[in-house]
Order: C-alpha cells, then structure tokens, then sequence
C-alpha cells in the first residue's frame, strides 16, 4: 500500500526570517567551478567508443 505524500512545510515567523536571512546572504557569496575530476576520463572513453563504431563501419 503506498504511503500518501506530506504537504509542503510552511514556515513562519522566526523561522521564515531566518531562511529569508540565510537565502540572502547565500546569494551574495561567488560560486567557483567545481572541478570534474571524471571528466577526461569520460571524453577518453567517448573517443574509444567512436573508434571503436568507426573501425566497425
């Protein structure tokens, strides 16, 4: 039997001031690129994979 969903909290009074308060001043802080390091591993099996369908045709 499946379990009905939760209505979405509001929040009210202090605690509405304070996510209001920490949602602003998030906004202010720079965000910086993460790095990836799986990317190139990804592009290099990319490449193979390409090699490999080419070699096929």
């Amino acid at each position: 039997m499946a379990l009905p969903i939760a209505s979405t909290p509001i929040l009210s009074g202090e605690e509405a001031e304070d996510f209001d308060r920490k949602i602003l001043e998030g906004l202010k802080k720079p965000v910086y690129p993460v790095p990836t390091p799986k990317l190139d591993n990804a592009k290099r099996l990319i490449k193979e994979y390409a090699d490999k369908l080419k070699k096929q045709c």
